[in-house]
């Protein structure tokens, strides 16, 4: 016999279902709405997260055995090894090599760091977490209700397994708490699916962009990805450790478009250059423009690396102006370059409405970077202006664009499987090491 509500559980319900919808929209909002997870703009650690216990990516119970692992890998309590001086405020940050003014951390820089972003701050974990890792890992690979109901719903399937891949990579990478890497890879396979399913993966991108909240973000995407803009053409590269899926497990397209259009960019990438450009490379011109896109790659129920169509970080750049370098300079490095940046947000994944699926990151939000060398506490303004900066800079002809560097060997891609396939091989090798730790 069907079971009925109530009118007064009717209306229960629908005010429930309006408070999803209002938490999920809350980080597209303004940044002065905060949704809770993260400190607001007008905070001295703004970005960073405000408590572990409100990040619940995979359940909407908060004590889910999925959303405490998660916290337990991705959101940790420690001292940087450096903090940028960017994060503090005053005018200095806008003097020449300020973008490299930095200081050691200290006990009082001791801060939680990571959440439902991209970053992973994991450099340690304590006994305790340990023990409680293990336990919560053991039951993802022994409890099939617990597996089945996360593989029914396949995208958050991919993202957890992900999770578990990073965790058990920075492990290996820092030498630390190798007894539970095994675990963390058996889990990862537990929750595997199948080829087939992996390919089919629905993208939040696509979804965003077909959306009316991603109207605006739809006109500086490529048609390539499911924006608008058909003048950005991908080029393959050779990259840095930045974009080895062996360290990341994401795949990397790069996109590019000249303000003069498509032969005018053919002619400045390396094949075309010649004389002094083909040794140092082209004169960018202002409103060159490019779009960086990275998508998970999955390890299917096969135990094979796929490239999968879900993206989980996209980034703009535009060469805005080349004028000086100061704080009148309101581009994004204060020295002529313009970016945007959005992560794949789990929690808005997992509520299911598009408006949430990507966090927009905010010049001067701070996160926890280790991506070269050790943990450093910065701004995404003063990480970002690290490779792409016209000032203080040998390169400033590039524009900022390290992808137009000669060694890179920029060319336009032939079936835009190249980066994908590439990422498969390299997250190959991450496999083989897992394989071998017993």
């Amino acid at each position: 016999m069907r079971a009925r509500f109530s009118r007064q559980g009717r209306r229960l319900f629908v005010m429930l279902r309006r408070l999803d919808v209002l938490a999920l929209l809350l980080p597209v909002l303004p940044a002065a709405a905060q949704d809770g997870r993260r400190h607001g703009p007008e905070h001295n650690l703004r970005g960073l997260p405000a408590s572990a216990a409100a990040f619940v990516p995979y359940h909407q119970e908060s004590e889910h055995a999925l959303n405490r692992l998660f916290r337990l890998l991705w959101l940790a309590e420690l001292t940087p090894s450096e903090v940028g001086t960017v994060v503090d405020p005053g005018e200095r940050r806008w003097t020449a090599g300020w973008v490299h003014e930095k200081r050691a951390g200290t006990a009082a820089d001791r801060r939680l760091f990571g959440g439902d972003g991209r970053l992973l701050p994991l450099e340690d974990l304590t006994a305790d977490a340990v023990d409680a890792s293990s336990t919560l890992l053991r039951d993802l690979i022994a409890n099939a209700d617990l597996r089945r109901e996360l593989l029914a719903r396949p995208e958050l399937a991919v993202l957890c397994q992900h999770d578990l891949l990073r965790a058990a990579e920075r492990l290996l990478d820092v030498g630390r708490h190798q007894d539970i890497v095994p675990l963390l890879h058996r889990a990862s396979l537990a929750i595997a699916l199948p080829a087939a399913t992996l390919a089919s993966l629905r993208d939040p991108l696509r979804l965003l962009l077909a959306d009316a909240a991603g109207k605006d973000l739809a006109a500086a995407l490529p048609t390539a990805l499911g924006g608008r803009d058909a003048s950005l053409r991908e080029v393959t590269r050779r990259s840095t450790r930045l974009f080895d899926a062996e360290k990341t497990l994401l795949w990397s397209s790069v996109f590019l478009a000249h303000p003069d259009g498509v032969d005018a960019l053919g002619a400045m990438l390396p094949e075309a250059l010649t004389g002094e450009a083909a040794k140092k490379g082209p004169m960018v011109p202002v409103g060159f423009r490019a779009v960086l896109v990275q998508g998970l790659v999955a390890v299917d129920a096969d135990g094979r690396p796929r490239a999968t169509p879900l993206v989980f970080d996209v980034r703009t750049q535009r060469l805005a102006n080349r004028e000086p370098l100061a704080a009148g300079n309101t581009t994004f490095t204060h020295d002529g370059i313009d970016f945007g940046i959005w992560q794949l947000e789990r929690q808005g994944l997992r509520l299911g409405v598009p408006a949430g699926f990507f966090r927009r990151i905010e010049a001067d939000d701070q996160d926890l970077f280790r991506d070269y060398g050790t943990a450093k506490h910065t701004t995404y303004r003063g990480q970002c202006a690290l490779c792409h900066r016209l000032s203080g800079t040998p390169e400033p002809h590039l524009g900022g664009f390290p992808v137009l560097r000669p060694h890179a060997g920029a060319a336009f891609a032939k079936t835009g499987d190249e980066r994908r396939t590439l990422a498969e091989q390299q997250v190959q090798k991450l496999l083989d090491r897992l394989a071998a730790v017993r």
